[in-house]
Formats: C-alpha cells, structure tokens, sequence
C-alpha cells in the first residue's frame, strides 16, 4: 500500500458496531449547520455527490487544492485581494508554499462588517472584581485602527517584531489586533510566567516594543508584575519602548521610553488609518514551543494559513456564527487565545476572563451568567468539578450553552458521560492540535455522533493517519499528516536553513509532518488520544502509551492528578563496570485528592484495573505519590520535567515551568530509593518480623507504605517475586516457607504469624485452598511452573460460588524428588483431592501444562468408577510424538530444510559448533524420550531460581513420555488462545481424536500467556463458570 494514498476510514453504524453514542445531533441542526450549507456549494462546484463526512473528508483530501479554493470563495465576509491561483506549490508537506499570489490583512478580516453588523457585540471583558467591558464590532474596529494609527506615528511597521506580556482582556485583544493590523508580527505571554521564561521566548525576537500589563491585581502572587517588566526590558536589548496598558507605574529602571495605551489611543485617528493587505504567507504570530527540554523553539506562523484554518475549524467544525457567545479558558501564553481570537471573524462575540479560579464553580458560573454558546475548557477543569461534586446544571442556568470544547489533555470516556449527566445532553467536542500548527488536526462536527473517549473526526483537508514503523496501522499509531495544509508554520524563527525545522516535523517521515502524538481510529472515522509519543513507555519490549494508564486512572476517585514516566536504574548485580548495565521501571506520580491516602489498597486498585482494563505491561513498578506534578506555563502537564527530577537529571528549562519547586520533592521521594533502603534487623519478636517484612514488601513493589493486611497477589505479586521473598526470609530467619504457604498467608501479618507460632508444616503441601466457598469444590492443577499462582486472576474472575483447591507439585520448593510421569502426578494428587471430596463427581481443570494431568487425573478417577462432572483444559499442548505421523513428518522435513539453511550460511569457523550444539539437542530430546532429565535446561529458564528451574525441567521431561489415550466419560472442555504456539503444532489433532464423548471448544484472542491475564482472563472464567454450570 502507497503511504502516501488519502486514508479512508470506512463508517459503520452504532447498530453494527454495538457502539452508542452519547450525543447525536438532530436532523434540523445538522440541516442548518454551516457544513452542510459547505458541502452544498462543494458539490456544485465539483459535481462530486459527496454523501456523508468520510467522502467529504476523502475529497478534500485527495483534493486539496480544489478543497482550498472552494472554502475560500464560500467564506463569507473574506476579504483579500490578487489571485487565488496558485492554491498550492508543491506536494511536499514541507515545501509546499500556498496562495503565493494572495493578499490579505488579518486583523481587517476578524474586525470586517459584512459577516455581522456593526452594532453586533464582538467582545466581552470579565475581571475578578466583577468589572465588565463590552465593545461592539464598530466600537471594538475604531479603538484597533486607533491604536494601529498611534503606532504607526511611532514607526511600527511590517517586519516589526512585537511581544506582549497581557492578561486576558479587552486591551490585550486590542493590541493583538492593532499590531497585526500593522504587519508587524505579535507574540505574547502571560504575567504568571517567570522572567526567565520570558526572555528566553523574547529575546531571540530582537523586538521593538514590549506592550504590557504593570498594575497589581490581587491574585497575583510572587514579584510584582512590573517589576518583572522591568527586569525584562532590561534583558532586551533590541527594545526601544515599552507600552503600559492599565494605571501601573514602571520602576525609574527601565531605560526604554514609556507609553500608556490610553494616550496612545487617544492621540491616534481610526478615519486616517490605511488597512493594508499583506502577503498570505507574511508573518503574523511568532509561537512558542514549551521549553521543558531545552529553549523554547520560536515558531513562525503565517497571515493566511492561520486565518483560513481557523474559518474552517470555527465554521465547519465549531458551526461558529453571529449570535454566538464563546469563552475558552485560557491565558496570552496559549495557543487557544489566537485561536479564540480568531472566531470574531466568523462573527463570533468572544467573551474572556482575567482573574483566578477562585471556587470550582468559578468557570460554570460565567458561562452561565454571561449566555455562553460555546464554552472552552479543559479534561483537568472537567474532573476537579466531578472531583469536587458541582453539578452545574442544577446550580446554573445553563440554556444558551449548546456545545463544549475541551484540549491540552486527553479527554476520558467518563468525563463525556459525567457532561452529559451533570451538565446537559449536548456535544462536548475532543479538540486536538497545538502550538506547532496553530490549530487541530482532530475536533468536532455539528453532524457527527459524539462517541465517549473520541475526537469526532479528523479536520477537513488534513490527511491525519496513524502510522506505526513509517506507514499506516490500523491500531494506535504516531499522529502524521500526509498532504500539505496551509496552517503549517513558516519555520522557526533564527533557523535560516530549517534543520531544527525539519528536525522537530520530519526527520522521522520525511514529506509527512510528524506531530509527537499517540492516535487511533474508530470504524466511524472519530479518533481516539492517546497521549505524547515522546513519553512512550518500553515495558519489557512492550510500547505503553501513558495515555491509556491515565484513561483508567481517571476513573479512581482518589486520584486528581497522574503522570506516569520511565526510570532507568542501574543493574546493582553488575556493579558500576558497564555504564550500558541498566534496567528501566515504570514510576506512576499520584497527586491525591484532599483527605486520599496512598495505602496499599490502593495501590493494589491501581494494579489491578490497569492489569484487567489495559493489560499487565501497562502496570507501573513504582506508584509514589506526591503534592504536584510540573506544569508548563500554558497549563500543561511536562513529563519531560518530571523524567529529570525521578531520573536525577538536572531540569533543561525550569523557567518553562510554572512550579519548578515540585521536582525537588520528586526527585527526593524517599520511594524512589526503596532499592538502596537499608531494611530493619528481622528481631526476636513478632513487632520486629512485621517490620522487617513490611520494609521487604514496599522494597519488592516499590510502592510505600504497604498495609500489614494487604495482600501480596493483590499487590502484583507472582511465583518468581513469591520465590524471592521466600528465599530472602530463609536467609534473614532460617526458617523455610513453602511456596504453598504463601498462597495460606498472603499477608504480613498472617505470615509473620506462621513463622512465629511454629505453625509450618515439615514440607510443602500439595493440596491448597487457594479459594473458600460453598458446594462441590474445583481443582485447578498447576502448570508447569508446579504452582497455581499465576491462575490466581482467573480463580478470582469466576462467579461460581464454589470452593477452589490448587494442586502443586511435588518438589516445588526443593525440599522433595520431583515427580518425572504425568500418571505418578495424577496418583498422588487424587489422593489430595480425596480427603476433601471422598467421591465424585469431580470437577478438574488445568492450565498449559497443568491439562495434561487434569485429563489424567479424570482417566484414573473413571477408571475407578468415579464421575467426571467437569473436565476443562486451557490451551493445553501435547508433544510432538502424540500427533498423526504426517504431521510429525512435515514438522521434521521443515526443521530440517532450515538447519540446512543455516549450515549454508554460518561462517565455517562456527559450523563446529552448530553441528555439536544440535547432536547435544538430539541426545537430550532422547534421555528425555526414555524418562530422564535433559542435560542442558531450555534457555528461558536460566534467569530463574535453581528449584523452579528444575521444576520446569521436570515437566518437560513428563509431557515428552505423556501419551493421552481415548477419553469417554464425558465432553472435554478445551479453551484454546487466538495465537498458536507454532513451535510444539496444533494440539487439537490429537484431543479431537481422543475426545471421544465430545469436545467443546472455545477460542479467546491473544497468545498463551495471554488468557490468564486481563483482559482475556474474564472471557476463560466466563467459559469455566459456564462448565460449573453457572
């Protein structure tokens, strides 16, 4: 498949997919919405039928040009002068240079009388204290040209470099508009920030003048703002006056001269201001990258490609028109202000906010008294108010709110249902984009269902795709757009030849823009976030999204914040020789809600719902909580930062930071350092053994503190982490704990207490009630591990209230001689079973290995007159030599034609030792044939203990001489998994011959390791509920 081909995402109903939505639009708002009047005029233009959104999008894509060019003739109220062919130059997403013959005036176009009239309200001020400013289109048009007039006499111009450090108010939108009006470029920040922040933003600019809020508010915190002014026209050099917007007064420091808006508002005339067209592609805001791993990148964007991605993002997508109210939470440091900015030339009265959150209801509250048509806000704002009980539709009126927008973060799937039950039934639209393009490549549409979790679709002429390896994946993929879109930035300003350009977008795809994000898409086109690929987690080989461990995260109430980041931590074994000797954890950073406690219930929730709703690589190894989590001056979340701080690394930008004081905390967390931790002595009583486990449990699961109640297979713990505990405790007590014992006492305090009672038994049990209940017990043999631990998800998924027993295997702790024949296993066990059920019927079930002895153990009992009532194998293999001849064939011809091959190829001076190495495999598979153990373990064992080693030795010598034989008390039940294990054949030859009262299969999707495990593990209890006639 070309990469480069327009994607298609075929578009199923929710009566097909089983999927519904939790908004629908009705057929009279999608007959008037703007992007039906759009797709109208389109295929009048085109004579393309264009029956729904996915050929839509499918036209404008492949289409682009004809797309561009049509949206432009469409738009009411563009002005612009020259020609608008060329629409584009080049088909290269880097190159590509649209409407070269295009002239247009920004600020001329928000400010424009057609699109509404001149007494229609354009902009609503709202302070703190209460105070209101309200301007109308003309009211709001006059003060710009006045101000653009003023500056003019100054001598700003175009190519003129202007910053501004404003809060969200009517004289910032102002000045905004006044020095793009000009042809000057404009770049802002807010006065939160640090200086250092700023100037690192700034001073690249060379900037002219420095427009700026000086007075006090009493939010404020820290220096005051002008002196901040202060210090920054200090450490600009290329500035030459600075602009008071409000009644603050300047230190005697400040060198540069010194301006007031109002006086330059009144010497300015709006009649002799001349609106001038500049070219599409002339500068217009100059962005800024977060800053958190190094200087802020200072991103260059264009007049056109700004205005006419923001029309179609307001129109088509938002269905912006006169008469609309929109408020979007943000401050001048965010992307989201030129967005909003930008809405006024849809006609669009736009309603800011400039003061704190003073309450949790602070943001409902506006909206509802200011008639807000489309409110902006954000996943974090939407949760502190679920977190904190608002219900604004009861307490709000909230009749002119039609829509929600939300961005910066990922947007879950409880929060869409929480709008819809607290707020009102409407669409609450996942916006997604950035800084980077000055707009969204996902975002809403007025036609379109609204699917929980989802972006509705992919914006219009944007060929948005998920690409895994450079091309594309049908599952989670890096977010790519494959065709040019006007939007893209210029460059980075001081970046000549465009290296860090291409550097930052497409050194990973050359030609296709490479955004830094995780997506998907659904079968009805929508796109579902899944966090920043730069903060991919390697799970052993696996790729984790934090994505997906905060989308099931956000559904614990305790929780308020999450940040998940990878650790690198050095192999203490290996000593400090090899600096490349590193192992990486996983650290979850928890900011708990107010009277939320990190204990090991808790923890143990976060384990277990990550494991069963995403999988087990999605588990951390580290959950440490902590008081706040870094954030970026735009309100986002840095990882980056937080990855220094865990990591130990100096922070590359701390004044990118809003709260750089919270990496201190993390990085001295005592939890990050359990490893090194020195643990208490174990003592003489039983006080002192609690101690010295619990120091033991919260180094083994990096997790503190730990409960003396919790339970250790609650907390992530498995056969290996059992067998390191157990033989550690030896060491520390000389005592000698079964591994069965473990599964009796899970807890330290039930554990503590076997060891100081002398209540241990001589050996290790065989027969474990792994589960209490009431009835006819099941038994669960153990795998070929000898132990039924790694089935503990599965015993505690089944709904059948009977009680569970796990058989083990002789010689599981080295105390005893292992058992070498799956009939001697089957004999002794039955003995076991039989002092808690005398007679049938039995009920018995085995993983993996552990079906080979069930299905013996059900042979024997029938032998002895004994009812089987349940026999259910989970994905159980057989040997080799227990399929049909011609299989067996076929099996060897291959094996032989590809040591055949790697004779041909191997370098002559290592045929020798090939050769030897197979004649070793031979001779092994032979002792193993006749009963005795091979020489040389399978290679996957040796990182284990000596006794689980030899115990998995064991049980590959008993299934190479197992040979099932005809089975007729009753239908096997077989479970088998998606994915086959190629390397020992299909099992299923031989138990569809042998079952000969029939066989009853189930298949469940993954691999074999696969089905113990969430989320598969609830579809094999299902079918063994089903057995126990559940």
């Amino acid at each position: 498949m070309d990469r480069f081909a327009p994607s298609v995402v075929s578009r199923a109903h929710s009566d097909l997919t089983g999927r519904t939505p939790v908004y629908t639009s009705t057929p009279e708002r999608i007959g008037a919405s703007q992007l039906t009047a759009f797709t109208a005029f389109l295929r009048i233009c085109t004579g393309q039928p264009l029956p729904d959104y996915e050929a839509l999008h499918d036209f404008s894509v492949r289409e682009f040009r004809t797309f561009w060019q049509c949206f432009v003739q469409w738009s009411l109220g563009l002005n612009w002068s020259g020609n608008a062919e060329p629409v584009c130059i080049g088909d290269d997403c880097e190159h590509a240079n649209f409407f070269p013959q295009m002239q247009l005036n920004y600020a001329d176009n928000l400010l424009g009388l057609s699109v509404a009239s001149p007494d229609a309200p354009a902009l609503t001020a709202c302070h703190a204290d209460g105070r209101r400013v309200r301007l109308t289109r003309a009211e709001l048009r006059e003060r710009v040209a006045r101000l653009a007039h003023a500056l003019s006499e100054l001598g700003l111009g175009e190519g003129d470099r202007v910053v501004g450090v404003m809060r969200n108010d009517a004289d910032a939108v102002v000045t905004a508009l006044a020095v793009t009006a000009l042809g000057a470029t404009m770049s802002t920040a807010a006065p939160e920030m640090g200086v250092d922040s700023i100037r690192d933003r700034f001073e690249p600019l060379a900037p002219r003048l420095l427009f700026a809020h000086t007075a006090a508010r009493t939010f404020d915190t820290g220096r005051s703002v002008a002196s901040n002014v202060a210090d920054l026209a200090a450490a600009l050099p290329s500035l030459q006056g600075v602009v008071c917007l409000d009644d603050g007064t300047l230190p005697s420091t400040v060198t540069q001269s010194i301006y007031s808006l109002g006086e330059l508002l009144d010497a300015g005339d709006a009649d002799r201001f001349v609106w001038r067209r500049f070219a599409f592609n002339h500068p217009l805001f100059i962005m800024f990258s977060s800053g958190t791993t190094g200087k802020p990148k200072c991103i260059v964007h264009g007049t056109g490609g700004t205005l006419i991605e923001h029309l179609k993002e307001h129109r088509l997508h938002s269905d912006l028109r006169p008469g609309d109210r929109m408020y979007f939470h943000t401050s001048c440091a965010w992307m989201m202000w030129n967005w909003q900015l930008s809405a006024l030339a849809s006609g669009v009265e736009i309603v800011t906010y400039d003061g704190p959150i003073s309450t949790v209801d602070t943001l409902w509250r506006l909206v509802a008294e200011e008639r807000v048509t489309v409110f902006g806000t954000s996943p974090a704002y939407l949760k502190m108010s679920e977190d904190a009980g608002v219900e604004p539709k009861a307490q709000f009126d909230l009749g002119a709110l039609r829509a929600i927008l939300s961005t910066g973060a990922v947007l879950y799937d409880a929060q869409f249902e929480w709008v819809r039950d607290h707020v009102k039934p409407l669409p609450l639209q996942s916006i997604s984009g950035g800084t980077d393009i000055i707009g969204c490549f996902v975002l809403g549409n007025p036609n379109l269902p609204v699917y929980a979790g989802e972006a509705q679709c992919r914006s219009l002429a944007l060929d948005v795709q998920a690409w895994d390896q450079g091309s594309r994946t049908g599952g989670v993929g890096q977010l790519v757009c494959v065709n040019p879109f006007p939007s893209r930035p210029l460059g980075f300003f001081g970046d000549a030849q465009g290296d860090a350009f291409h550097a930052a977008y497409f050194a990973s795809n050359p030609g296709v823009w490479t955004h830094g994000d995780l997506i998907s898409l659904s079968p009805e086109g929508a796109v579902r976030m899944h966090g920043r690929s730069d903060g991919v987690l390697n799970v052993r080989g696996i790729n984790v999204g934090p994505g997906e461990i905060y989308r099931v995260l956000n559904d614990i109430p305790e929780i308020r914040e999450a940040m998940v980041v990878e650790q690198k931590v050095r192999d203490a074994s290996a000593g400090h020789a090899d600096p490349e000797n590193v192992e990486s954890r996983v650290v979850l950073l928890l900011v708990l809600n107010d009277g939320a406690a990190l204990s090991g219930a808790l923890a143990a929730r976060v384990r277990r719902d990550l494991a069963r709703r995403a999988s087990p690589a999605h588990v951390p190894d580290r959950i440490i909580a902590v008081d706040a989590l870094p954030v970026t001056h735009n309100g986002k979340l840095s990882e980056a930062a937080a990855r220094s701080a865990v990591n130990g690394l100096p922070i590359g930008n701390a004044a990118a930071l809003r709260n750089p004081e919270c990496l201190d905390a993390i990085r001295r967390h005592p939890a990050l350092n359990l490893a090194t931790r020195e643990l208490p002595p174990v003592g003489e009583s039983r006080e002192q053994l609690e101690l010295y486990l619990q120091a033991y449990w919260e180094k083994l699961f990096g997790v503190a503190p730990i409960g003396r109640d919790d339970n250790f297979f609650d907390l992530g713990g498995h056969s290996l982490l059992a067998t390191r505990l157990l033989a550690d405790v030896r060491q520390s007590t000389g005592r000698t704990i079964p591994l069965a014992m473990l599964m009796i006492a899970p807890t330290i305090t039930r554990l503590a207490a076997l060891i100081c009672d002398d209540a241990l038994p001589p050996s290790s049990p065989t027969l474990v009630r792994v589960r209490a209940g009431t009835g006819m017990p099941l038994f669960l043999i153990h795998s070929a591990s000898g132990s039924v631990m790694e089935c503990l998800a599965l015993i505690g998924s089944l709904k059948s209230p009977r009680p569970v027993y796990g058989l083990l295997a002789r010689g599981l702790d080295g105390e005893q001689p292992a058992l070498l024949r799956v009939e001697d296993m089957a004999a002794s066990y039955i003995e076991q079973m039989r002092t808690v059920q005398p007679n049938g019927p039995y009920a018995v079930a085995g993983y993996s290995f552990g079906g080979l002895v069930a299905f013996e153990i059900a042979q024997q009992l029938r032998r002895a007159g004994e009812r089987i009532e349940l026999l259910f194998l989970l994905d159980t293999y057989v040997d080799e030599h227990c399929r049909p001849w011609t299989a067996r064939l076929r099996r060897r011809a291959g094996s032989v034609r590809a040591h055949w091959q790697t004779v041909r190829e191997l370098p002559a001076a290592r045929l020798p030792g090939y050769v030897k190495d197979r004649f070793a495999g031979v001779a092994d598979q032979i002792r193993m044939r006749v009963g005795r153990m091979a020489l040389r373990p399978e290679g996957y064992t040796a990182v284990l203990p000596p006794a689980m080693q030899h115990m998995r030795e064991t049980m590959r010598v008993a299934m190479t001489t197992y040979r099932p034989k005809p089975y007729d008390a009753g239908p096997i039940v077989y479970v088998r998994a998606a994915v086959s294990q190629s390397a020992y054949g299909d099992p299923m030859l031989l138990w569809r011959r042998v079952a000969r009262a029939g066989l009853v299969v189930a298949e469940v999707s993954g691999g074999h390791a696969d089905l113990i495990v969430e989320p598969n593990v609830q579809f094999v209890a299902a079918a063994l509920d089903r057995g126990l006639g559940e």
